[in-house]
């Protein structure tokens, strides 16, 4: 257990405040200042995204005994009497039998009795929590608090919180051009003073009377401990809760799949389970996903199949992908009426997944473990998919001192910072998220400095690695890596097989070192597959084919076709030209005619140990024309490319030792000289 420290000067709850009310927050004086006061422009979205959180914060969706207490009380109750008898002979039997024993040496079993002890305690206080939260929830919550934690950043403000069954997280994120007429803030992460009082002021909050949202400062200028409303706890913080903040973060840095559904088809996800009771299983949400074509949702096991009205889906991935513990999505049903968008990032099948809602300045996220029963430690094994990923001594701390600084950043700003590939600053990043010191922002694709302690934790606190990683980094220090075959396929991905320690394995690697398939002859994967991680197997074979790799993947691999906002090259004026004329005959835009010409000329780039060799094959070789574009002016350029052509691009360049711009011009004038031999490349 890890103590957290609260000292409060009063409580939260709604004040008045001029010609309206202020909401404000009473934050945690053991943390430094953070504090914010600025006016709600849309409280009622406010108040119902608040709630949602509320509703994850009290949500407990586990699997519960039947209740048997009443009967159990008048059983009780009938051998009282009995005990009644028995209860004066048996003290006068343990006080005899401990003078005899006073001066014999501790038994041999003592710390397995007291272990044993122990347990029956810890047994009979989460009965008592349990008992008190259904009889009496407002004692249960002054007893036991669940404060969430609050981040002032420069361009938002986020609430963020774990459920009571610790299988779901969520966060809500606010712009600050949602508030209107702010007066103060000061940056920060803190604990805020949290109750039912507070729940109910939430739903007061109207369209016609201004609130105020107020993260209160005045509680810092309190100088004597002990004055009028300040009280001082220390909650025990189990270290599942703490490693369950960090493996949530690891969760959402995973290579997704992003999919877009429309509000219709979240609320009749939401209606149909609210109707109806399954009797039976499967209890599961089938996600059947074709390019170009709408998402589908399959509900088990009626069948019920719901389809989404809005963008087709756009990624790379065909097949189906299964999510359990679907009831734990009730908690965005109040957030419906004020959705514009949802999205749901799809890791795999009974892997976590995180959902966002999108209202206008808020975001909602709520990200859920692989099934209701399985919290974020102990099941999904996240530190397996990324644990391999070495970064150099300091990294971590480097990484830290920058985003302390700058509270936030993107992966690519902390690569130039760091001056390091994006594996080693993912593995740094990766760390920083263990020790609950950032989170990852998806709808800005950016990650924000948020220490969930006023520490960072260490591995003391969050408990020891995880076996199969461990394992894995002692197979491969030992040589015990055979490998038997590395095979290219479509789309970046490579074909592994090895022998690691006598047992058979291999694994299909895309361009985000994660798994797309896999098989393994041993028991961990017979009995999880992926769906708890790599087994070790797998995991040495990963770490020995790709430990000379130069570069990663962003943070969250949107395996799609998407447009990126833009990458800025420098091109030769003539290659602009040409490029923007073959456009125009074709009817593209420049856009569109850079990516086909990346489509066209990648291979060709990549067999090529350096640029200079495409223009050294000779006069008849259609890399010869590179040659006289090397310099002469540049003409600045945005291209909108594709996710997945940006991203070759940039690796190719780092292998190259060059920059962007050079592998555009060079794979633009491979292809247009393929071009002009045959058009049907174009298709």
């Amino acid at each position: 257990m890890t103590s957290l420290d609260v000292r409060y000067k009063g409580e939260s709850g709604m004040r008045q405040a001029g010609g309206g009310q202020a909401l404000a927050f009473a934050p945690n004086l053991a943390r430094p200042p953070v504090f914010f006061d600025g006016e709600l422009l849309h409280p009622l979205r406010f108040r119902e995204a608040m709630s949602a959180l509320h509703d994850v914060v009290v949500g407990d969706l586990k699997a519960k005994k039947k209740d048997r207490s009443a009967w159990l009380a008048w059983k009780d109750q009938q051998a009282r009497e009995e005990a009644q008898i028995r209860t004066a002979v048996l003290d006068r039997a343990r006080v005899e039998e401990a003078r005899k024993i006073s001066n014999e040496p501790p038994p041999k079993n003592l710390k397995g009795d007291f272990q044993k002890m122990h347990r029956l305690y810890w047994d009979a206080r989460v009965r008592w929590a349990n008992e008190l939260s259904r009889n009496d929830p407002a004692l249960f919550r002054a007893l036991v608090p669940c404060d969430p934690v609050v981040t002032v950043a420069p361009d938002v403000v986020f609430f963020e919180c774990f459920a009571k069954d610790e299988s779901a997280y969520g966060c809500l994120t606010v712009d600050r051009n949602a508030f209107g007429g702010e007066s103060a803030s000061g940056l920060g992460t803190t604990n805020v003073d949290y109750s039912l009082a507070l729940y109910e002021h939430f739903q007061t909050l109207r369209t016609y009377r201004s609130t105020r949202l107020l993260v209160d400062p005045t509680g810092f200028e309190v100088q004597n401990q002990g004055g009028a409303g300040y009280r001082e706890e220390k909650i025990d913080l189990p270290p599942s809760w703490l490693r369950g903040f960090g493996q949530l973060q690891a969760a959402m840095a995973l290579p997704a799949t992003r999919v877009e559904l429309s509000v219709d088809a979240v609320y009749s996800l939401l209606a149909y389970m609210k109707r109806h009771r399954e009797k039976g299983g499967p209890r599961s949400v089938r996600f059947q996903l074709a390019p170009g074509k709408v998402p589908t949702m399959i509900l088990d096991p009626w069948g019920v199949e719901i389809r989404s009205h809005g963008a087709p889906y756009d990624g790379a991935m065909v097949g189906e992908v299964k999510l359990w513990g679907r009831r734990r999505l009730m908690s965005l049903a109040r957030l419906l009426p004020i959705t514009d968008r949802f999205e749901v990032l799809l890791f795999g099948s009974g892997l976590p997944s995180i959902w966002i809602a999108h209202m206008g300045e808020m975001r909602f996220v709520l990200g859920l473990s692989g099934w209701t029963a399985n919290d974020w430690t102990r099941g999904s094994n996240l530190d397996t998919f990324f644990g391999d990923f070495q970064a150099p001594a300091g990294t971590a701390d480097a990484l830290a001192r920058y985003l302390e600084v700058t509270r936030l950043a993107k992966v690519t700003e902390l690569e130039r910072q760091v001056s390091l590939p994006r594996r080693q600053v993912l593995a740094g990043l990766h760390e920083l998220a263990k020790r609950g010191q950032l989170v990852y922002d998806h709808a800005s694709e950016l990650y924000r400095w948020r220490p969930l302690m006023p520490v960072a934790l260490s591995e003391t606190l969050l408990g020891p690695e995880n076996p199969e990683l461990e394992a894995a980094r002692k197979m491969v220090s030992d040589g015990a890596v055979k490998l038997e075959r590395d095979e290219a396929l479509g789309g970046g991905r490579r074909l592994f097989a090895a022998h690691v320690g006598g047992t058979g394995c291999e694994g299909i690697v895309d361009l985000d070192g994660a798994f797309r398939g896999a098989k393994c002859s041993c028991s961990f994967f017979f009995r999880n597959r992926l769906r708890a991680g790599p087994c070790r197997h797998l995991l040495a074979l990963r770490m020995h084919a790709t430990k000379s790799a130069v570069a990663a993947p962003s943070p969250v691999a949107h395996v799609t076709t998407a447009p990126s906002k833009g990458m800025l090259v420098h091109l030769a004026e003539n290659v602009v030209a040409s490029m923007q004329t073959e456009a125009d005959r074709r009817g593209e835009t420049l856009h569109a005619m850079a990516a086909q010409a990346w489509r066209i000329a990648r291979e060709h780039v990549r067999k090529a140990p350096n640029l200079d060799a495409l223009a050294s094959k000779g006069a008849s070789s259609p890399y010869a024309p590179y040659a006289p574009y090397r310099g002469g002016a540049k003409v600045a350029q945005l291209l909108a490319l594709p996710a997945d052509v940006e991203g070759e691009i940039q690796r190719e360049a780092a292998r190259l030792d060059v920059t962007v711009s050079r592998v555009v011009e060079a794979a633009w004038l491979v292809a247009s000289d393929v071009m002009r031999l045959t058009s049907s490349l174009l298709s």
